[in-house]
């Protein structure tokens, strides 16, 4: 391609037409706002019109004013016609071309391209070409990886079983995915088990008018409640499956390639170099189907992965993976992590038990439902609230424990380290190499320091924040040994007091 081209014509219908929502919303307001004027009517109407009209008229601009150029070795941007500016960006420092293909312009083979750039801090800058081919996007990817137009024959070798090594996700474990990331089914079984023994409590104990009112209160509320939950179940599962359609992901060369979306297919291309941690992580229903979720942590690029059209720095490798298939695939796709790990004798940092420092914080909140229960005359409220705080006490015990016996770190000698957490019944696994984490600091308190205690947090730069991973209440002698094995390939150390 050696001379400028223009965007595909149809960009201006789309970015007329999504801001033609915004519009309606206003015109919407005006109208309920007097729906009786006729004249508000007709005022309205032509408002949004005008707008409209000058939306179109203002993206034909931006159209006509924004060309780009590909050469061999650069892609060159212009937009303005007084003040003209030039972007020129050399396909050396391209991180990562992300495509995304809108389900109405799938036909015409058009796309949406972010193109992530490296800059001089730690943030990735992003250029977006709204709408050009699918040809573009191929040549782009061909350029920054350094191919000519006549591919040698173990590339293509090499790149065809890359892509046999494969993730996908059926809809199958879409639906369970939806399910179990938000407990809802663990939720509606234990309402409908407090609702039945709270009636039957009502049946035995409450006069018959009390028991009628409370009864059908009870019935409304708790309906109401199951409506909701049940509404909530389907939304989460068309969520999901609008975009996780197809998902699977891939590895072609350095790059993790993930696919995804039903009305906006995106492919996103992830750099290696750029993953700072894999987060493994499941909910106490996940590890009882003996499923997990697999998070691919990076230093910044594409930060919600509710929004496409923002920075993000968290992606869904394996949205949904059986616990047993789990290292076969990481090995598979990432195997510059998981050959780590065939060390023989990998030093792990045993942490002692401390079940009451983990649940003291916990068991303030039953000051809150103690008064509670004594202030209330009402048997009726006074079995709620011991229900509740027997329920409260019973968790925090189930949490300490849970979280005593989970948390531990391994160091391999190869440069990675292995973090294992509990964070509100969520198990959370991390595998860190040592050359990604920014710091590590000690941190104690007086009552802990008189008892050689302390927290040991690791610090990993995720955008333009940082993720701290701590592990708690370990003793002194173990934050000394997890320091010295991990500083040398740390940038930084810290000690707090």
């Amino acid at each position: 391609m050696s001379k400028y081209q223009r965007l595909h014509p149809l960009v201006i219908l789309k970015k007329s037409i999504s801001w033609s929502f915004s519009f309606i919303l206003i015109l919407i307001f005006d109208i309920l706002r007097n729906p009786s004027n006729k004249f508000n009517w007709l005022s309205s109407t032509s408002i949004f019109g005008a707008l409209i009209a000058a939306a179109i008229i203002f993206n034909a601009y931006r159209w006509v004013t924004f060309k780009y150029q590909i050469s061999s070795t650069t892609l060159s941007i212009k937009t303005g016609i007084f003040f003209k500016r030039e972007q020129i960006i050399p396909f050396s420092r391209i991180q990562s071309i992300h495509q995304e293909s809108w389900f109405l312009f799938r036909p015409f083979r058009i796309i949406k391209l972010t193109i992530e750039t490296a800059s001089s801090g730690s943030k990735v800058e992003s250029t977006i070409l709204e709408l050009v081919p699918l040809s573009t996007y191929d040549l782009l990817e061909k350029l920054r990886l350094g191919k000519n137009d006549i591919i040698e024959t173990d590339i293509k070798q090499a790149n065809e079983q890359h892509y046999k090594e494969r993730y996908s996700v059926s809809l199958n474990d879409i639906i369970v995915f939806s399910l179990v990331d938000f407990n809802v089914i663990s939720g509606l079984l234990g309402l409908i088990a407090a609702v039945y023994h709270f009636s039957n409590f009502s049946n035995k104990y409450l006069n018959p008018f009390l028991n009628r009112v409370a009864a059908s209160g009870l019935f409304i509320i708790s309906s109401f409640i199951i409506i909701i939950i049940i509404v909530t179940i389907f939304v989460s599962i068309a969520k999901n499956i609008f975009k996780y359609y197809k998902f699977k992901v891939y590895r072609e060369l350095d790059n993790i390639i993930i696919e995804r979306g039903f009305f906006t297919r995106t492919i996103l291309s992830v750099p290696i170099e750029r993953i700072q941690a894999i987060h493994t992580k499941g909910s106490l229903l996940q590890i009882l189907l003996s499923l997990r979720t697999v998070e691919l942590l990076l230093a910044s690029g594409k930060k919600s992965e509710n929004n496409e059209n923002t920075e993000d720095t968290t992606f869904f490798l394996f949205p949904i993976i059986n616990r047993r298939l789990l290292s076969t695939k990481l090995a598979q796709i990432i195997p510059e992590f998981t050959e780590k790990f065939n060390q023989k004798e990998p030093q792990s940092f045993p942490c002692p038990p401390h079940y009451f420092l983990f649940s003291r914080f916990h068991f303030l909140g039953l000051f809150l439902l103690i008064p509670l229960f004594f202030w209330n005359s009402s048997s009726g409220w006074k079995f709620l609230f011991g229900i509740l705080i027997i329920s409260f006490t019973l968790l925090s015990v189930i949490n300490s424990i849970w979280k005593t016996k989970t948390q531990s770190s391994t160091y391999y000698e190869k440069g990675l380290l292995t973090v294992r957490t509990v964070h509100f019944f969520i198990l959370n696994e991390y595998l860190c190499p040592l050359n990604k984490i920014q710091s590590i600091s000690i941190s104690t308190t007086p009552f802990l320091y008189y008892q050689q205690l302390g927290h040991t947090a690791l610090s990993l730069k995720t955008g333009e924040t940082a993720l701290k991973i701590k592990l708690k209440y370990l003793s002194w002698p173990i934050c000394e040994n997890i320091k010295k094995c991990c500083s040398p390939k740390i940038k930084k150390y810290t000690l707090k007091k």
